[in-house]
């Protein structure tokens, strides 16, 4: 079930303080709309009363849509929390939500994000019905094969569904510091294709998953980690 709740927070502009209500849970299969509001950024949006400023407030939610199987958590990295700190509590919440449940309903697969960009991009590459960690791999060899023209400390790629065709998959750059978007890569179906069937076993997908362990996994995050241990 959508549910919301009331937070105190203080305007980003001017500081001044207000209680407001924000989304907590998106139910899809209970308010369909919601896809739509999450898509155009109108979710968890504040007009700030004093100085009329607009903008979003980030904070944890979890977006549910049954029917088309996918349950994405959101856990921005806000109020000084780490990486870390936000795989290890949902782990645990994983492990709980597992107690929980009777033992013959086997526990839903639920997606950690840590970024709004993340959680729209996580949304349409479920509904593509392609593997996420697949697809990080995907833009880890990107960075890799661009590393003079795409640094991965400024720049963002994100899965850019409404462009993709049935022959190319389609990621836009964004840049981190301003958030614009500024150039389209392609990668070729055909070459996705083969991946997936490279990584079809169990044992070959294990290399997948040494590459990005834990919950969250993030190409770009992973090659500059590959940079600075080199």
């Amino acid at each position: 079930m959508s549910n919301t709740s009331q937070h105190q927070i203080a305007c980003p502009f001017c500081g001044q303080a207000q209680e407001v209500e924000l989304w907590d849970v998106l139910d899809i299969d209970e308010t369909p709309s919601l896809r739509e509001h999450m898509l155009t950024n109108r979710i968890n949006r504040v007009q700030c009363p004093g100085c009329a400023k607009d903008f979003r407030i980030d904070k944890p939610v979890v977006y549910r849509h049954r029917a088309e199987d996918i349950l994405i958590h959101c856990d921005p990295l806000v109020g000084g929390r780490t990486r870390a700190e936000v795989e290890a509590d949902f782990i645990s919440g994983i492990a709980e939500l597992g107690r929980l449940l009777p033992p013959e309903i086997e526990p839903p697969e639920v997606h950690l994000v840590l970024e709004w960009s993340e959680l729209v991009e996580r949304l349409f590459l479920l509904e593509e019905g392609l593997d996420a960690r697949l697809i990080e791999h995907i833009k880890y060899m990107m960075y890799q094969q661009n590393s003079g023209k795409l640094p991965a400390g400024q720049k963002s790629l994100l899965f850019n569904a409404q462009d993709s065709t049935d022959d190319q998959l389609c990621f836009v750059v964004q840049d981190r510091g301003t958030r614009k978007l500024e150039a389209v890569l392609n990668f070729a179906r055909a070459d996705y294709e083969a991946l997936v069937n490279m990584f079809d076993s169990h044992e070959q997908y294990a290399l997948l998953e040494e590459q990005f362990p834990g919950p969250y996994f993030n190409g770009r995050l992973r090659f500059l980690q590959d940079q600075a241990e080199a």
